[in-house]
């Protein structure tokens, strides 16, 4: 099932395979038919596409009365628990990108809607009594969360209540304005910066951004790693733009290591602010990006290296894991071959483990770290560690992961997707929206 784009009212929905094309076709009696490509080329659809491991989730708070996905909350329809969870601080921005998921304005008004203080430590209340185990993964967001001057209270009092890994969504510009801005959120409790990186020359940023901007991330990336802060750079990846700077910027991460920790790739989806309805040319689909991948960096990244999560629907994202040999090689420890047999041994459930993943790869100096030794932070020297604690760092340094995420919109919206969702959003009215339901039919009522 699906909604029509038109009328957002329930329809059916047909995935239809045409030689290495996979569309999903859907058919509104009002509006007609609407075709949007899911899948094109190497890896098969067929091979990609398994059973995952799901965890439920822990609590329900919403009735199921119109059904998936008019009823969020979460609903008892919803089939997977949060891995991540977004508190949207504001919406107000210092930029106004030709592409946005929020459709963030520059409006003063909108602080007035913004969540207070109380409200927030109310939500961070609400999230604790949501997860079975280990408290969700926080990510701090917006609009542009560096907007509000009270970021660094928010960001100490989730730590204080007891979230392990808080993250900040950000475009970098106030990051990159001020290293005493980004010492004082790191010493808040900051575990890392969810850095937004579309590539290597300011053309890209003035068609994606509206502005020329690479000096700024790079000023970002800088005074992050005088701070020790972990950096994910997140690519908005737009066919035709920089879908041909994806190996550039992979051997741009390696070369800023081990602060910038990975990457993270959105594939562009159409909600927010855009500027046109997509046609195929529009998108570009999980395996096109991983072909990508392997092409630009030669080889080196093979495809099989890059696994489909066992959480959530594996349609809508993949990981990689890799360790830098002393030639400056990537070692690939993830394979998709064997990623089936991956959790068989761990008692953890595979939510948790996904929460720990993150923590543990996305942040440099992470206190849930279990490897993680008193006064780390503050010596570097491998004499002043056991050889255990040495070795761990070693491992620490020469780490390195990409992951991807394909966020659906309302022309390629798939309910069987969306009930599985792990990214969630929360809301000042106490409920927890997936992020692609949100931004289709949810966000404006927040407004």
């Amino acid at each position: 099932m699906s909604i029509c784009p038109v009328c957002n009212k329930k329809v059916s929905v047909e995935i239809v395979n045409e030689e290495d094309r996979v569309y999903s076709v859907k058919i509104c009696p009002e509006h007609g038919v609407f075709k949007s490509i899911v899948w094109y080329g190497e890896p098969s659809y067929e091979e990609w596409v398994q059973c995952g491991d799901n965890t439920r989730p822990y609590r329900i708070n919403t009735k199921e009365e119109a059904g998936c996905p008019y009823d969020c909350g979460i609903c008892p329809n919803h089939e997977q628990e949060a891995c991540c969870v977004l508190i949207e601080l504001t919406q107000r921005c210092n930029q106004s990108c030709p592409y946005c998921f929020a459709d963030s304005s520059h409006t003063t008004s909108d602080a007035q809607e913004e969540p207070t203080l109380e409200e927030i430590r109310g939500i961070y209340a609400f999230l604790l009594e949501q997860s079975s185990d280990r408290p969700f993964n926080i990510q701090l967001s917006g609009g542009e969360p560096t907007i509000r001057d009270d970021l660094p209270q928010i960001i100490a009092m989730g730590r204080e209540m007891g979230f392990p890994y808080i993250q900040l969504n950000t475009n970098g510009r106030k990051l990159a304005e001020s290293w005493e801005y980004t010492k004082v959120l790191k010493k808040a409790g900051l575990s890392s910066a969810f850095l937004q990186f579309d590539g290597l020359t300011d053309d890209v940023y003035l068609k994606t951004r509206g502005r020329e901007l690479l000096d700024n991330k790079m000023r970002a990336i800088a005074n992050c790693a005088k701070e020790e802060l972990g950096t994910i750079l997140v690519v908005t990846v737009v066919p035709g733009i920089n879908d041909d700077q994806v190996g550039s910027i992979i051997r741009f991460a390696l070369q800023h290591r081990p602060y910038v920790r990975g990457i993270h790739f959105q594939p562009v989806s159409y909600f927010g602010r855009f500027p046109a309805p997509p046609a195929d040319q529009d998108r570009i689909t999980i395996p096109e990006l991983i072909r990508a991948i392997e092409e630009q960096t030669e080889g080196e990244i093979n495809r099989e290296a890059l696994v489909p999560l066992s959480t959530g629907h594996p349609l809508c994202s993949f990981h990689g894991n890799f360790l830098i040999d002393e030639n400056g090689g990537l070692i690939p420890l993830s394979d998709r071959n064997k990623a089936e047999n991956n959790n068989c041994c761990c008692k953890t459930s595979p939510i948790v483990q996904a929460r720990d993943y993150i923590a543990r790869k996305w942040s440099w100096d992470n206190p849930a770290d279990p490897f993680r030794t008193e006064g780390e932070r503050d010596h570097h020297s491998s004499d002043e560690f056991s050889q255990w604690d040495s070795l761990i760092r070693q491992l620490k340094e020469n780490s390195f992961s990409l992951t991807a995420m394909a966020f659906q919109d309302v022309w390629n919206l798939d309910l069987e997707r969306l009930k599985r969702c792990r990214v969630h959003v929360a809301t000042k009215d106490r409920k927890l929206i997936p992020f692609c339901s949100y931004n289709i039919l949810y966000r404006s009522r927040e407004k």
